[in-house]
């Protein structure tokens, strides 16, 4: 939604150098804005981990259904660091699909962790690696820590992509829903710095937070009680039989919606709701035990309706086919306390 700061004609990028969170600047050219930007949040299952049980079919058709949806952006969970992205760009690039530019997030879990991936050089990297917090009177870190890349646009435009790997519900004596809401709180802390900067920014929050929507790690991380311009909105892709289910534990058969893509209200405007989807694939479950969600977005700063009655306690709720469009609205917040 808002405009970036004046820039010169060429920007200072940061280019990611794999291994490693952070690298040299760079005066690279601001990319031209696509017609619509698609991004990618997908958990890969153990993708070349230590604990990885994947064969050569597994690989193939993960490559394949990335290859078909054809993200601009992707941010994904638990591939095995510079390592698992040197073969998957391998694999998407024998399909036609080329990313030259990748980062992963070296945090405490030196197994499964976050990367992103583009076609476009980001103008600014800060992963979050250091991050902590108190339990039972222990200093824990933010296991896989948070990813953080802003992208920009030579029309000006600007986008910040946050990924976030969450404590899963693994058992651990430190009580591991507590552990999650705690990891949430920090996820939360980076997006008000965010906020704090530029009230519109647009940002994008994805990756597999591990829990329900109306848990408390999820309540506390889209701050669903503050005003309309401080909270994080759902946007609940569904596949093409309306679910919104995003992974299945195979041994207890359960289906659940763990992974999210939640966008500030400085963002709303830009969004696809029609492309956020779950696409589906016929060899989906031999890729991953998660599917993939797709964020689409229109990166120019639009005047757009307002679609906030399109959402219930901030998750978006397609309107039925006979619904009366919302009445155009401003697309800033009105007032104080939104702000």
């Amino acid at each position: 939604m808002n405009t970036a700061p004046p820039l010169l004609p060429l920007a200072i990028a940061v280019i990611s150098l794999l291994p490693g969170t952070t690298a040299p600047a760079q005066q690279q050219p601001l990319p031209a804005a696509p017609e619509k930007l698609v991004v990618l949040s997908y958990n890969l299952n153990n993708y070349a981990t230590r604990q990885s049980r994947r064969d050569d079919k597994a690989y193939a058709a993960t490559a394949r259904i990335i290859a078909a949806v054809d993200p601009d952006i992707m941010v994904l969970s638990e591939i095995a660091g510079e390592a698992g992205v040197e073969r998957l760009q391998g694999d998407l690039a024998a399909a036609g699909r080329h990313y030259p530019y990748a980062t992963v997030v070296n945090a405490a879990d030196t197994n499964r962790k976050l990367a992103v991936l583009a076609r476009f050089v980001p103008v600014r990297v800060a992963h979050d690696t250091t991050s902590t917090y108190q339990i039972k009177e222990r200093t824990q870190p933010v296991k896989r820590g948070f990813a953080y890349c802003v992208f920009r646009f030579a029309n000006d435009y600007e986008l910040h992509i946050v990924g976030a790997h969450l404590k899963s519900k693994v058992f651990n004596t430190l009580g591991q829903t507590d552990m999650r809401r705690y990891e949430a709180r920090q996820l939360r802390y980076h997006v008000d710095t965010i906020l704090k900067s530029d009230a519109g920014a647009n940002v994008l929050v994805v990756g597999d937070l591990n829990d329900s929507p109306d848990s408390s790690s999820i309540n506390t991380l889209m701050k669903r009680r503050a005003g309309a311009g401080k909270r994080l909105y759902d946007l609940r892709p569904v596949d093409e039989t309306k679910a919104s289910w995003t992974h299945i534990w195979w041994r207890a058969d359960a289906y659940s919606r763990h992974d999210y893509t939640l966008a500030s209200f400085g963002l709303l405007p830009e969004v696809d709701f029609g492309g956020c989807i779950i696409p589906t694939f016929p060899d989906w479950a031999t890729s991953s035990d998660h599917r993939p969600l797709i964020t689409v977005l229109q990166p120019r700063n639009r005047t757009a309706p307002q679609v906030l009655n399109h959402f219930e306690r901030s998750i978006f709720m397609p309107p039925s086919a006979d619904a009366e469009e919302p009445a155009a609205g401003t697309r800033k917040p009105q007032r104080e306390d939104d702000k």
